[in-house]
């Protein structure tokens, strides 16, 4: 039954797709995620630079979260439309509009995955865990098809990538997410610590702890225990523990000395002077923004049996691993981190241009599709 809803969803949306094409066209780029209702920096930085450098293009961000299937319904319409009357389509993430149509959209489509770095298995190599999708659902809605490019923050991992998304490594193009611009920029980093810092005065006077937990589709069975350890273990005269959670995470510690509540649109991770992760890929932006990072693996035993990794945490990873808060708060007072290494890691899986900037290049690349794209029409 879902097999053939699914086959009508697609007859019907390619129809559509084909009659839109008749439209007037329009110079212009079209982003689409389902990570959030509001724009991504990384989409924003791209209008941006897209405005200054290619002032005749406009470009169009929708940004819209599976919440309800009929809602999406709608908003599927709508990318439908402008999928057919722009130039190129920019995903950060698996779109069922785009793969539906696989090998019918008639403009490039570039998959900018929204992960900095590499950790999680994900996609096609991720089928058999038990918080990855299943093989018949990934069969049905044609996941991952249909892209044309694919970028990558480096070649190190590139062979997990073509595997994940199921694409032949020919079309695999090394290109950091734009926002990284924005963690390497030291002027970006110290304004935008200032500005925290003026907005939220009790992180002044205090060295602040930022911690990131990654994203779990089941809360772990010892998580609040390993919260209130953690909590416990700070010395609130000194720290600030500021609780920074996935966007698709509304989990929250149950306790007045956490800072938690504060606009989604600041991203706490520059005012850290130290973060406290796990299996997030938050740790390369930490370590590009030059925070030392500490991984509180407490639940590794249960994660790792429901989702497997592409690299070991506690062996791969040049700082500490650990289940025991105490041991890395002790790290923290006692400054037990190998800046040096960690800088070596985040530079063999984050590949910095040589000349511009990661938003010029990801643009560029754009643009460079979209006229291989109209010489061969």
């Amino acid at each position: 039954m879902k097999r053939c809803i699914i086959k009508v969803a697609q007859v019907l949306l390619l129809f559509l797709y084909t009659l839109f094409c008749h439209l007037p066209h329009h110079r212009r780029i079209v982003c689409c995620s389902r990570e959030s209702d509001t724009p991504s920096a990384d989409f924003i930085l791209i209008k941006d630079f897209v405005s200054r450098t290619h002032p005749e293009y406009d470009v169009a961000i929708m940004s819209k979260t599976l919440d309800s299937p009929i809602t999406y319904a709608f908003h599927m319409l709508r990318q439908l439309y402008y999928i057919a009357t722009s130039n190129a389509v920019v995903l950060d993430t698996y779109i069922p509009t785009i793969s539906l149509l696989a090998g019918h959209i008639r403009i490039p489509v570039i998959q900018m995955w929204h992960a900095l770095g590499n950790m999680k298995r994900f996609g096609y190599t991720a089928l058999k865990d038990a918080e990855g999708r299943g093989t018949n659902a990934a069969e049905l809605l044609n996941m991952h098809r249909g892209y044309t490019s694919v970028l990558i923050s480096s070649m190190s991992f590139v062979d997990d990538y073509a595997a994940g998304f199921g694409i032949d490594k020919s079309i695999i193009y090394e290109a950091p997410l734009p926002r990284t611009d924005l963690l390497v920029d030291p002027r970006n980093r110290s304004m935008q610590r200032e500005r925290l810092l003026r907005k939220y005065p009790m992180l002044s006077g205090k060295r602040n702890i930022v911690y990131c937990p990654t994203f779990r589709k089941r809360t772990p069975s010892n998580q609040k225990r390993a919260w209130t350890d953690l909590v416990s273990a700070v010395d609130f005269d000194r720290y600030n523990l500021i609780l920074k959670a996935h966007p698709l995470d509304d989990t929250r510690f149950d306790d007045p000395h956490v800072i938690q509540d504060y606009s989604d649109k600041d991203n706490m991770l520059f005012a850290a002077d130290y973060v406290i992760s796990d299996y997030s890929t938050v740790i390369y932006e930490a370590g590009l923004i030059g925070a030392p990072v500490f991984l509180y693996g407490y639940d590794w035993a249960e994660y790792s049996s429901r989702r497997s990794l592409y690299i070991d945490p506690e062996h791969d990873i040049p700082t500490l691993f650990t289940d025991d808060a105490q041991a890395i708060m002790h790290a923290i007072a006692d400054d037990a981190f190998d800046a040096d290494a960690y800088a070596a890691f985040i530079a063999h899986n984050i590949t910095l241009p040589k000349h511009g900037t990661c938003t010029a290049r990801v643009v560029d690349h754009i643009f460079d599709l979209i006229r291989r794209n109209r010489n061969m029409a």
